[in-house]
């Protein structure tokens, strides 16, 4: 008798292991609730590995969705997987990594993203001089682990891929822009730089928790600074020092 229920338990066992795995995804979309600002068409595959054809959010399309769910992370009590995002995005948002869900909140590891800055223009806030930007952004996130009101910790890079920044009276030659972040208890700090034969620069930001921020940065002309802008100096409210480094800082909140 004890060998027949044994048996039976192992056998229950599997057979409920197997259906997990072979849920279909399409099946768990439609009766789990989901946001309305949220919709996922063309849904594919199974819990554990599947896709969506397209993402969309307040009718925004994002693109494709790839996941594959890493089951050895179940028994630390996590939800992980490994996606691929963005494909037949409407912004060209495209990017993958690792996303997870943990008892301490959302994270995420190794996530790359790139999107061009055209398209980041569209959901940024207007800018208050009339420029002319191109290039690419790319995100490289090697970690991040959520917690109100910004993050518990985090490190990452993002590098801005362009070579000049065009102005009514000239274009600044500047070459790719990089800036490294971390984060420890929601304090976000941020540095900069970038540097050619126009211009040098470089900045830093400190982010608290409660959303006030101190940016401090500074800008330095070289020898093939473009004449149009050099005439421009002069109205700037900080004037050059010894090093000939025109810096400026800000303070305020988000």
């Amino acid at each position: 008798m004890k060998k027949i229920i044994l048996s039976g338990l192992f056998l229950g066992g599997v057979l409920s292991t197997s259906a997990l795995v072979h849920l279909p995804a399409q099946f768990v979309v439609q009766y789990v609730p989901l946001p309305n600002q949220l919709s996922l068409v063309g849904v594919e595959g199974t819990v554990w590995q599947g896709s969506a054809h397209q993402v969309t959010w307040n009718g925004q399309n994002y693109g494709q969705l790839n996941w594959q769910l890493s089951p050895s992370q179940l028994l630390a009590a996590k939800l992980e997987a490994k996606v691929r995002f963005g494909r037949g995005s409407d912004i060209q948002l495209q990017g993958r990594g690792v996303v997870g869900y943990a008892s301490s909140g959302p994270y995420a590891e190794n996530v790359i993203a790139s999107m061009p800055v055209t398209s980041l223009l569209e959901v940024a806030p207007s800018l208050p001089v009339p420029l002319d930007l191109n290039g690419q952004v790319e995100l490289s996130l090697r970690s991040y682990a959520y917690a109100a009101p910004f993050c518990q910790a985090a490190e990452g890079s993002l590098v801005w891929n362009t070579d000049v920044i065009g102005s009514p009276l000239a274009e600044l030659a500047t070459g790719p822009i990089v800036a490294q972040f971390n984060c420890q208890d929601s304090k976000v700090e941020v540095s900069a730089e970038q540097s050619s034969d126009q211009v040098v620069s470089s900045a830093n930001v400190t982010l608290e928790p409660n959303r006030s921020y101190v940016a401090t940065a500074w800008f330095k002309p070289q020898s093939d600074f473009p004449s149009e802008l050099t005439q421009q100096l002069k109205w700037l409210p900080n004037q050059a020092d010894s090093q000939g480094k025109f810096p400026f800082t800000y303070r305020g909140r988000l």
